[in-house]
């Protein structure tokens, strides 16, 4: 990659075809990416020493793949080509056109025209926090509506002042934003993302005790920023209808195109839907679904895979179906579940 094509996409004087190009080449590795910072810092240096930078994007490709099968019990070749054929699958759903930042503070929104919530005393804030097995909703003081999820928490102004509304979520939440283009609303995270947006539906899942969060949208547009770790530059991106991010750890977040909106806020609906779900995450969604405690007295229960849908089933009748239909007995006492393996399986 020329020096001089890199600073004709930073001047936006590149075509398409030669944008494509530097964006394939800055998601190849590492090293691309900081040669990429580098000739954007000393550009912005040297032209614009008064001034943020201006707009570049950058495409990151990143592969998050789960083994799918029932039990994790099959030869390595098998598991090797089911990898294989996850990846053709990510690669073509996980194409992300991120803007790179420097500003310290990336949203549209100028920082010291902002009342962060953060800021606010006690008494000028709410909170409202479900425990497992209670899903809650609360509108805002702007008359826009969120439903919670189980084990959900959320933190809000007594009414929102300055340039934006400033919400704070952490679990699984469903926004119904009322339209505001002068006021945007600011959603920020317990994992080191925010979302902004000016009238919207969109579903926020970010659980302290999950692997990965993700944000879906419904309608409207949602714009995603998300500070790179040890670094001052922010991913920025935005979101069309239908379409989902997920966030992992520290890596950039992956689009998945066409998102099955309908399985996302199937929660708010009443329903459970598990596909091809490993057996802690099962675990983890029944003991915030019902308010249950599961105690596993063989590990080997965790290689099972679940696929069924429940809808206002109890747990007795959830963990009845999933008796039936595997090697897992369980015994219920209080709202305490205790799994293990049949013994009849256990001696074959």
């Amino acid at each position: 990659m020329t020096k001089h094509l890199i600073i004709k996409y930073l001047e936006q004087r590149a075509s398409e075809a030669e944008e494509r190009a530097v964006l394939e080449w800055v998601s190849m590795s590492e090293e691309n990416l900081k040669y990429f910072s580098t000739i954007k810092n000393l550009w912005i240096f040297q032209n614009m020493p008064n001034s943020k930078a201006g707009v570049s994007e950058l495409a990151e490709v990143k592969k998050n793949i789960q083994i799918s099968s029932f039990r994790k019990m099959r030869s390595k070749k098998v598991i090797f080509l089911q990898y294989a054929a996850a990846s053709v699958i990510i690669i073509l759903l996980g194409l992300n056109l991120f803007r790179l930042s420097e500003k310290p503070d990336a949203l549209d929104v100028p920082k010291q025209e902002r009342e962060l919530l953060t800021n606010l005393p006690n008494e000028q804030k709410h909170v409202l926090y479900t425990n497992n097995g209670i899903k809650g909703f609360v509108e805002l003081p702007d008359g826009s509506k969120v439903w919670l999820n189980s084990a959900s928490r959320i933190e809000y102004p007594d009414k929102f002042r300055g340039a934006t509304r400033e919400v704070i979520i952490s679990g699984e939440a469903f926004f119904d934003v009322v339209s505001n283009p002068q006021k945007p609303m600011i959603v920020s995270t317990n994992k080191d993302f925010r979302v902004e947006v000016l009238g919207t539906k969109f579903n926020i899942r970010s659980y302290d005790d999950d692997i990965d969060a993700q944000t879906t949208l419904f309608s409207g547009s949602i714009k995603l920023t998300r500070k790179l770790p040890s670094s001052k530059i922010e991913l920025i991106t935005k979101l069309k209808p239908k379409e989902s991010f997920v966030i992992r750890g520290k890596m950039p977040p992956v689009l998945i195109k066409q998102a099955d909106t309908s399985r996302q806020v199937a929660w708010k609906e009443g329903k459970i839907i598990f596909d091809s779900t490993p057996m802690q995450e099962v675990i983890k969604k029944l003991e915030r679904w019902h308010g249950t405690e599961f105690i596993l007295k063989d590990k080997e229960i965790l290689n099972y895979k679940i696929t069924a849908n429940f809808r206002s089933e109890s747990i007795v009748q959830i963990m009845e179906m999933i008796e039936f239909c595997s090697s897992i007995s369980y015994k219920i006492e209080g709202n305490r579940v205790t799994l293990r393996i049949k013994k009849s399986t256990r001696n074959q």
